[in-house]
């Protein structure tokens, strides 16, 4: 309260709700945060890349094979993809870069590729 007695709007708002209504307000937040912190559509429903990315450090041809049979036409954007001084190049449409880029990523390491925007070349 101020020096006349009046309640600020927050003050008035916590008083109004009481604790019950409070801690229902911090549940809901909670849950709403913890929802947006962990959603994020799958680009592949139910893919698993089937090594490690370790594994695929050693073996970029095997990745590149497994990227183009596998993930490459289910998530598009893709234009090209080659090996080059150890890591495996990919271009990607410039329209679609960053979101093709991060379903890559999602599934394996940023440290195997390079990616080119072909609206770059």
């Amino acid at each position: 309260m101020d020096e006349n007695g009046h309640e600020s709007a927050g003050q008035e708002f916590a008083r109004w709700l009481k604790p019950g209504g409070c801690i229902v307000l911090l549940l809901i937040f909670i849950a709403v945060l913890a929802v947006c912190l962990v959603s994020g559509k799958n680009p592949i429903p139910g893919y698993k890349p089937p090594q490690t990315s370790e594994y695929y450090s050693q073996h970029l041809d095997e990745l590149q094979t497994e990227l183009e049979e596998n993930v490459f036409p289910v998530i598009g954007g893709v234009n090209e993809s080659h090996i080059q001084d150890g890591k495996l190049y990919v271009t990607l449409e410039g329209s679609t870069f960053a979101v093709t880029r991060s379903a890559i990523l999602r599934y394996y390491d940023e440290n195997l590729f390079v990616f080119v925007d072909s609206a770059d070349k």
